[in-house]
């Protein structure tokens, strides 16, 4: 990857009632365990929003931030779960960090 250290990648989610209990067991039995045993992926933790039922946050400490950006992540193929776990999703917010340096270095 990049020489850029590391990283976090933020996602929000949000979906209807009818499909909160699907998301989180989706969160909790597939897709984090998948991303916690892909190299590069540091941790994962996911909150609820207190004010908007039905909103999640999920931030994942990444060795490098390019990890998530490259083509080969990009292109990896989706369970039928995940599919359609995703299509419920009524918003969707990604985005990549990149830790700075702190000051003097």
């Amino acid at each position: 990857m990049g020489d850029e250290g590391s990283g976090l990648l933020m996602v929000v989610v949000e979906v209807g009632p009818e499909d909160d209990a699907e998301l989180n067991r989706w969160y909790d039995t597939e897709h984090i365990p998948e991303k916690l045993a892909t190299p590069g992926f540091r941790s994962a933790r996911r909150f609820r929003d207190t004010e908007h039922p039905g909103r999640y946050l999920a931030l994942y400490e990444l060795d490098d931030p390019a990890l998530v950006t490259s083509p080969e992540y990009m292109a990896q193929s989706m369970s039928p779960w995940s599919q359609a776990v995703m299509a419920t999703w009524i918003s969707l917010d990604r985005s990549v960090w990149q830790e700075l340096a702190p000051p003097g270095e």
